[in-house]
């Protein structure tokens, strides 16, 4: 067995994601849309964007399967606290009936994406898709409300309390 002579050390140190405060990422205060509802209201304008609406048939046509489009929307949505992940799985099959419907309009074969991943993209094509999407706005049209903080308690002292409690 050969070993690889250079190690990688860009990689993250093990608990690093747990070294922030807490609530200071997104994920980790109330989402901003709680109802499957308020969540519609946000994506369907968005998603009915002329510039969204070619690039996502651009990404389309080369084979990235609209589940795959549909699901990484969402989860960014997640990531940014836009929604719960709960929210997120029920957005899903309504933003892939919503692409496809796109898609048939627009007349392009697409890929539904609903097979077990026999016929899954290849990895290159994902990834170039996916950094055109990055330029979207489909996240980016109107700056966020400012959301509450919220009010913590004192923390006790102790040897698993949180850094600057004493």
């Amino acid at each position: 067995m050969a070993f690889r002579k250079v190690q990688n050390f860009d990689a993250p140190i093990p608990g690093q994601s747990l070294t922030h405060e807490l609530g200071a990422r997104p994920w980790q205060n109330p989402p901003q849309y709680s109802t499957l509802e308020e969540a519609l209201e946000f994506y369907v304008p968005r998603l009915s964007n002329k510039n969204f609406v070619g690039r996502m048939i651009d990404i389309l046509e080369r084979g990235v399967p609209i589940t795959a489009l549909a699901e990484t929307m969402t989860l960014g949505g997640v990531m940014q606290g836009l929604h719960s992940i709960d929210v997120a799985v029920l957005l899903n099959p309504i933003i892939v009936e919503f692409m496809e419907g796109a898609a048939k309009e627009a007349g392009i074969d697409y890929v539904l994406g609903d097979t077990d991943g026999e016929d899954g993209p290849d990895g290159f094509v994902l990834n170039k898709a996916m950094e055109d999407m990055k330029g979207s706005d489909i996240f980016d049209d109107d700056e966020p409300e400012e959301m509450e903080q919220p009010v913590s308690e004192e923390p006790t002292v102790g040897l698993m309390s949180r850094r600057g409690a004493a």
